[in-house]
This record gives C-alpha cells, structure tokens and sequence, in this order.
C-alpha cells in the first residue's frame, strides 16, 4: 500500500463518502507512484459494503475527473481485471480537508529539544514520515537489529520496491512468527532469501506471503535428527522449476487440481517451501508409497 498516497486522500474531498473510500481502498493497493492497482470491481463492492453499480459509478466518476487511469489488463481466472493508477499530481490539488492541508503539502517538521519525545502520530509505523524504502540487493551488516528491516534487508529481487513499500505496514506478522517460536536467523531469514531470488510478476504486499514456508521451514529444522542439523538450509539447492510451482501454490492464482503432480509436490515439501496445510488448501493431492500400495 501507499501510506504517502493514502494520508493525501484521507485529507481531500473527492466529492462523495463512495468515492472517497473507493480511492482509499485503491491507495491501500497502489505502489508510492500510484500504478499497480488491479482488483475487481466485485471485491471492492464487497470488502466496502457497496453495491457493484455504485463502484462502478464511482470509479467512473473517478476517472472521468484525472484522479485515476486505466493503465492496462491483468490476467485472472474468470478472464481479465483492468489495471488502474491512481495520479498523485491530481489528487494533491483537490481542496483540503483540513486547515493545514496533507502531509504531501507541507514538509516542515517540529523542531524539538534533544531527547524530548516524538508526537505520537509521527512514531506510528505507517506514518509517511516514517515510509521508508530498503533498497534491494543490500549487502552488508544491517545496523538496525528490528526483525522487519532485516527481513526486508535479506530480501531479493523478489522484493521489489512497490513490494517493500507495501510489506512494512505488516510487520506485525513478523511478530506473530516468532511468538510462535520460528527463529530469524534459522527459519525466517533463510526462507527470505530463497523465496525471492528472482522478480516476480505481481509484487508481494504482505510478510503473510511467506508464512507456510516459514512455518515449514521451522517444522523441518526441529525435526531433523541433531547430528544433521545445520547440514541444510531451508530452500538451499531447489531449482528454478521448484520455485515456480512453490510461487504458484503460495499464491492466490488459480491452480487446476492436476498442475502439481505428486513428485513435484513431495519434492517442495522436502526442500521447505510450502507447507502440507497449504497443499491441501490448494487442492493439491499429496500421498506417500504406503498410499499408493
């Protein structure tokens, strides 16, 4: 999501309460530049409890005043979805809300006495003061020891800007995984660096994206016998292939039932990058040799 994009609607009148939380639904799913919105019309009526004609209207509406394009069509399952951006530019000169316009307006800052405490809108994680983006292909020790920023410091191509934008307003699932006792160094990190080696076609916005493979990474390590523990990282010596069809099963894509066949499935659940759970949540058949006798 843009946090950036998202704090100049909330402060703007868009013209009507519809489209007001239609454009604030498409900034949660907008990279910092406004482009890579895609989602149907029909899930927006639904999550905003609106009917689909008044989306539709609103959307309309939208684009007919600049303040969204189509930008193109995406791929789905039951055909296509259209690619929307939001302009920035555009939603900037709407009248302000407030006295003080947007954070996007002004750039001052308060200026405070050593060691006096920050306000505490401007500590929140998603405040736009606090967006930043890790840059990829980072090398080096990473000063900051919080767990988030060395997630996204262990991230590769796979983490691509519009995905780092948009993961660090979950951070709260990165704590969640290790309350449940899954190790940074040992599980969460290794999983990281394996699953985004290469660019990915539609960016991951949430550390949920990893969590079966974490998951199963951490299930793997405790129950490997102790004298080969360390032997293998999770992730370590899959192919390309595997990370495809792993890609495939972690996502919401739609999977026909015989896409993974039992070698392949066996084979992503041996190296840790999708969980048993996951499998059968996708539908995909998983049976061992005593199964097939």
């Amino acid at each position: 999501m843009s946090n950036l994009i998202a704090a100049s609607v909330q402060r703007r009148v868009v013209g009507s309460a519809t489209r007001k939380s239609v454009l604030l639904y498409m900034a949660d799913k907008a990279a910092d530049d406004g482009s890579g919105i895609w989602t149907s019309k029909a899930n927006i009526a639904r999550d905003l409890e609106l009917s689909r004609r008044a989306v539709q209207i609103a959307i309309n509406e939208l684009i007919r005043d600049g303040l969204l394009s189509e930008a193109g069509q995406r791929d789905c399952k039951h055909g296509y979805t259209v690619e929307y951006a939001i302009l920035p530019e555009a939603v900037d000169k709407l009248p302000s809300t407030r006295e003080q316009g947007s954070p996007r307006e002004s750039h001052s800052r308060v200026t405070r006495e050593s060691g006096s405490p920050h306000p505490a809108n401007q500590i929140h994680p998603n405040h736009p003061y606090n967006h930043t983006t890790t840059q990829e292909g980072r090398t080096g020790p990473v000063e900051n020891s919080d767990p988030q920023t060395r997630c996204l410091a262990a991230g590769g191509p796979g983490l691509c800007p519009a995905s780092r934008a948009a993961i660090t307003g979950t951070a709260e699932i990165i704590d969640g995984w290790l309350r449940e006792g899954i190790d940074l160094e040992a599980d969460i990190l290794p999983v990281i660096r394996a699953r985004t080696t290469h660019i990915r076609i539609s960016p991951i916005r949430t550390w949920a994206y990893f969590t079966d493979a974490e998951r199963a990474a951490h299930q793997a390590r405790i129950r490997a016998p102790a004298a080969s523990q360390g032997a293998a990282t999770p992730g370590a010596g899959t192919t390309p292939q595997l990370r495809f069809f792993a890609d495939w099963v972690n996502s919401d894509r739609y999977l026909p039932p015989s896409a993974i066949s039992n070698a392949i499935a066996q084979a992503l659940l041996r190296a840790g990058l999708v969980s048993l759970e996951r499998m059968q949540a996708r539908g995909v058949l998983v049976t061992s040799g005593k199964d097939r006798r």
